[in-house]
């Protein structure tokens, strides 16, 4: 049971909408954690008083989603933090002891960095499916006050900072079925409207394939993703990578389940682009059609100019 004299000088910020089922948990997780803070965009489902339950100094704030960077930074201009060190967190997630260990060593002795990127083991059917969900893959939430900026990237975030960045190497737990495979699949139709532009845009940056050879992670991480957004048959060879190449089938039953959600939901963006590239062929067609049709009344409803009687036309 940590005091308030054990607890970390850090301020974490879970942001929440309709989170009664998870939230306890995830704040009873936080217990270390001296400063927590919620921004929630419009809970009616008993989200609020649920974490006051769990934790009775939790401070509550509301602001309206946008999206997931905008979000983040209402929270760090608005919430009055009372820490430097910042740890976001979102309510399906969950720390752990060796996690909190991590966390604390870092804040105690950041040395010039500004940020550190963290990872979390993905839970599903019961186990840990590591190997088919990319582990580790690294999102920056553990950042100081007033150094990082977030902007919207796809679905999710992309930091924006010029300082040094660090890596927590301990995870912590993601329970990213915690309300079922239905909310799962409804959250992800949703992602895959928001994938689509970020797909488009991954297909105009430059490949920059040296980027493969990185000694960054995270760097290579979004060289992969330029290809993959290229990447014809994207679907298929995703799955083939998760299942086959990443040995997803270690994962047993619930890896074979997880690719095959992924397979479903990468179809989905790809039947979203194709309907992006005909209603931009639409429209194109549409306002050509229009520009055609007013230049043409335009040459009707202009008189022909009267000719002289060499035939040339007389200007006034």
């Amino acid at each position: 049971m940590n005091t308030t004299a054990d607890r970390a000088p850090i301020t974490a910020i879970v942001l929440t909408k309709n989170e009664a089922i998870n939230i306890g948990p995830c704040l009873r997780s936080l217990a270390w954690v001296d400063d927590v803070v919620i921004v929630d965009s419009g809970s009616d489902d008993g989200t609020i008083a649920a974490a006051r339950d769990a934790r009775p100094d939790v401070r509550v704030y509301e602001n309206p989603f946008e999206d997931f960077g905008q979000q983040r930074n209402w929270a760090l201009d608005q919430t009055a933090p009372r820490h430097a060190w910042i740890l976001f967190v979102d309510a399906d997630e969950r720390s752990n002891s060796a996690f909190e260990h991590a966390v604390r060593d870092a804040v105690a002795s950041p040395g010039e960095h500004v940020g550190y990127y963290l990872c979390y083991r993905n839970f599903f059917l019961d186990r840990w499916i590591k190997r088919c969900t990319l582990y580790p893959s690294w999102q920056l939430r553990l950042l100081k006050r007033g150094e990082v900026r977030y902007r919207r990237e796809g679905h999710g975030q992309r930091e924006v900072t010029d300082g040094p960045l660090a890596y927590i190497r301990e995870p912590y737990d993601h329970y990213g079925f915690s309300k079922g495979v239905s909310d799962w699949v409804a959250r992800h139709n949703v992602y895959s409207t928001a994938e689509v532009e970020l797909i488009n845009r991954l297909r105009r940056e430059p490949l920059a394939l040296g980027d493969l050879f990185s000694g960054d992670a995270v760097v290579r991480r979004r060289c992969m993703k330029r290809i993959g957004a290229r990447a014809p048959f994207r679907p298929w060879l995703r799955f083939v990578y998760l299942y086959v190449w990443r040995r997803g089938f270690l994962d047993g039953r619930a890896g074979l389940r997880f690719c095959q959600l992924r397979l479903a939901h990468e179809l989905n963006i790809n039947v979203k682009l194709d309907e992006a590239k005909a209603l931009a062929a639409d429209t194109s067609t549409s306002v050509g059609r229009t520009d055609e049709s007013s230049a043409g009344k335009t040459n009707a409803a202009t008189p022909a100019a009267p000719a002289s009687a060499d035939g040339s036309t007389l200007t006034p």
